[in-house]
């Protein structure tokens, strides 16, 4: 091996280690800078969003929410500033107090109408209202708003129809 060849092994073990880390650095920073310019749950434009939106309700417990035959509401939310939420379970209305500061959020005195309808609907309405109980944290992107537990898992997903 002469003195060039030598050079260059010496380069790549002392640098190769580096350039092998280097798409995984990269892939790093991307992601710390998506996370940095998302909006935070509890940032003032998140909560704007968040108040007086009709938010009707796509996904609980990791269940698709769609029209089914019988209902007459969508499954839906509206969180007031006055702290009181009001919204449908699909079959029957529903009202109550959230409570918001920053991340966290929590429903409480949750009470329904008590209209009767059919097993599927009425088994999804129970199912939204103990996720509703369930919840602890949200965020809002754009015009979907997701709803935690206090474990960090989504409990349900909302867009946003209308309102403001």
């Amino acid at each position: 091996m002469n003195g060039t060849e030598g050079r260059v092994v010496m380069m790549r073990a002392r640098y190769g280690l580096f350039f092998c880390r280097l798409p995984l650095l990269a892939g790093v920073m991307a992601m710390l800078l998506l996370v940095g310019c998302a909006r935070q749950a509890g940032s003032p434009e998140s909560v704007a969003k968040l108040m007086n939106t009709v938010w009707r309700a796509v996904e609980v417990d990791g269940q698709r929410v769609e029209f089914l035959p019988g209902q007459k509401l969508d499954v839906s939310l509206v969180m007031h500033r006055t702290g009181a939420v009001r919204g449908a379970t699909g079959c029957n209305n529903l009202s109550g107090s959230f409570s918001q500061k920053s991340d966290r959020l929590s429903f409480s005195s949750l009470t329904t109408t008590r209209m009767a309808g059919p097993k599927k609907l009425m088994v999804r309405e129970r199912l939204f209202l103990q996720a509703l109980r369930r919840t602890a944290g949200w965020s809002v992107s754009g015009r979907t708003l997701t709803l935690y537990d206090d474990m960090g898992s989504r409990v349900a997903r909302f867009i946003a129809v209308g309102g403001r």
